[in-house]
């Protein structure tokens, strides 16, 4: 039985937490974060020290809540890289009034996020070197490079942990609840919400990007209203504004998304690492100008008397290309980015 434990009704006392996945017991230290059903915690087991759990609702009959669930853990298993995420178990309960719950438990990274360092030098007053800019932005690159170029996986090969159900019946319901309702490309996929909050510092210093829930594949067609409707509602729920596309904002009928919306949040992110803010939450701030509209029409700046070299200021410029076609893939990104790695420790 998996279950968490409460606080003592008798008394009001603490009683120990834990949690039960696939027969391991975790030991429940605080809860990290949350969001509509789905809540992390930090979580502890002898054997291996601290992780972060993920438990995601999903309610009876709500086919729109556990896809995107099992979904999300599909996708810590399909990508293989030291600059992903990896998941280290995950398990499917059925509840009693119907329900499912979905675990899924990850690395617990306790330096935080690259938006914490970039946080930290906030607080300081200070920049982050150059140097350090760039072998972020080159790690985060390589990672989305696995992202883009990932084969697609055999669905049949991938096993989910059942609990309270038969297997094969549960495992064929959720093999036909797929995400990836948009188009049938096999050519990529894309992240789709890259920004510094989901990108995590391993205790080595690397970066590593999480949060896969919103990844799927990249080539999304829009070739119908209903298409463009659900898109827009999908969007809603797995983008953020301010890093977001503008061909993901203002989506059109007849339109076709690529992984290129992941290169403008790219751009957007070695922005933010260099200044501490997103290029257009500055334009509002400077000129007064929506997020929106700064955003669809490409209207940014570069503060003046910058320490960064022109360098890395066109390697967002490229990114940040209102045209699709205009902008790098990854590939291009990391081969400018380790030129400029290269200039800047001879």
């Amino acid at each position: 039985m998996t279950f968490i434990g409460t606080l003592c009704g008798c008394c009001g006392s603490s009683q120990p937490s834990y949690v039960s996945v696939n027969g391991h017991r975790y030991h429940i230290k605080r809860l990290l974060g949350e969001g509509g059903f789905s809540f992390v915690y930090l979580v502890e087991s002898r054997e291996n020290g601290l992780m972060a759990l993920k438990k995601i609702r999903c309610p009876f009959g709500s086919i729109g809540s556990i896809s995107p669930a099992m979904k999300e853990v599909d996708n810590y298993q399909k990508f293989k890289s030291p600059y992903i995420a990896q998941i280290i178990d995950s398990q499917v309960v059925q509840e009693r009034d119907g329900s499912k719950t979905v675990y899924i438990l990850l690395p617990y990274f306790s330096k935080g996020s690259l938006q914490d360092e970039i946080n930290r030098h906030l607080l300081d007053c200070t920049q982050v070197p150059e140097l350090e800019v760039v072998r972020l932005a080159l790690g985060v690159a390589r990672g989305l490079l696995c992202i883009h170029d990932a084969a697609p996986a055999d669905e049949s090969d991938v096993t989910y942990s059942i609990v309270s159900a038969p297997y094969a019946e549960d495992s064929s319901l959720l093999n036909d609840l797929e995400l990836d309702t948009f188009g049938e490309s096999h050519q990529a996929y894309a992240h789709h919400d890259i920004k510094p909050s989901n990108i995590m510092i391993s205790s080595e210093g690397m970066p590593v990007i999480s949060d896969l829930g919103s990844c799927s594949r990249a080539c999304v067609e829009i070739n119908s209203r209903q298409a463009l409707l659900q898109f827009q509602e999908w969007r809603s729920e797995h983008c953020t504004l301010t890093f977001m596309a503008p061909e993901i904002l203002d989506v059109k009928l007849n339109s076709v998304i690529t992984e290129k919306c992941d290169v403008w949040s790219f751009g957007c992110t070695i922005y933010t690492m260099c200044f501490g803010i997103s290029p257009f939450e500055r334009e509002e701030q400077i000129s007064g100008a929506s997020v929106t509209y700064s955003l669809t029409t490409g209207k940014y700046s570069i503060p003046s008397g910058t320490n960064y070299s022109s360098g890395l200021i066109d390697v967002v410029k490229k990114c940040l290309n209102v045209d699709p076609d205009g902008r790098p893939s990854v590939d291009e990104l990391i081969s400018l980015l380790m030129d400029l790695q290269s200039q800047l420790v001879s």
